[in-house]
């Protein structure tokens, strides 16, 4: 299987003459299961899971350039760390209004206000067939988190290295959420929604909420306990409370998620 993406990706990966990695495999996301070895002149590449046939090389030959790299011994260097990998919008991203069947699914789960106020940015990886929210930080994008609309594992998929939260707002009251679509959720109600895109709470996740004035701890319903563990963590930095919902925010209808966004808020 060749891919002019894939074959970019591979050529683009942090790897030393000679040298090989081991990583989670960018066409069917099995963790560990894509191997690249560099013979010094091309880069092969292979995924080890049974159902996924990708395989193939990148095709490089010596030239004047590389030439002195691979004959000369190989130095010691330094990978970047994740945070300092830039993130690049993947050529498989479309615009939203290009599949009625995401632009559906947005809508149907409360975030269709947030996209048409230019307040999120959500696009469509027509190759994975997922809905993608673009995570920023700064105004700029540093992330991308997709949601498949079909039965495609995993469910939500993080494409870059970030650890940055989503955010969907500019209000000083945040609703520590999820998900993104529980996140824009929140917005029409004059309050940021800050995803987590899980339960687990790192310090750059801390260092978001300090900026806010008060954080109301909201994750899914199934998720009661992991909200009231997080909101004494995060008591330590910022005032918090905890919002025991009777369903995820982004199923709610408009009137009752406007009722219990008000009740901890006032």
């Amino acid at each position: 299987m060749t891919r002019k993406w894939l074959n970019s990706y591979v050529e683009e990966l942090t790897l030393q003459p000679f040298g090989s990695l081991r990583l989670d495999c960018p066409v069917c996301q099995k963790k560990n299961t894509f191997s690249v070895r560099d013979t010094g002149y091309e880069r092969m590449y292979n995924c080890f899971y049974a159902n996924c046939d990708t395989k193939g090389r990148t095709g490089k030959r010596l030239t004047t350039s590389n030439a002195t790299s691979v004959l000369q011994p190989i130095k010691p260097t330094l990978k970047p760390k994740p945070k300092d990998v830039p993130f690049e919008i993947p050529d498989t991203f479309v615009p939203l209004t290009r599949n009625q069947k995401a632009l559906d699914y947005v809508r149907d789960n409360n975030s269709y206000r947030a996209y048409l106020d230019n307040e999120v940015d959500i696009m469509y990886d027509i190759r994975q067939d997922r809905v993608v929210f673009l995570v920023k930080d700064d105004k700029k994008f540093v992330d991308a988190v997709g949601r498949s609309l079909t039965n495609r594992k995993p469910k939500w998929y993080r494409y870059g290295n970030s650890s940055r939260p989503f955010i969907c707002g500019n209000s000083r009251i945040g609703f520590l959420v999820e998900d993104c679509f529980s996140a824009c959720s929140v917005f029409i109600f004059s309050v940021t929604g800050i995803a987590l895109l899980g339960t687990n709470l790192l310090q750059s996740h801390i260092n978001v909420l300090k900026q806010y004035k008060k954080v109301v701890v909201a994750l899914d319903k199934d998720a009661t306990a992991k909200a009231v563990e997080l909101s004494r963590k995060i008591s330590q930095f910022v005032k918090c409370s905890v919002a025991f919902l009777p369903d995820d925010l982004k199923n709610l209808k408009d009137e009752e998620r406007e009722r219990i966004i008000r009740k901890y808020i006032d």
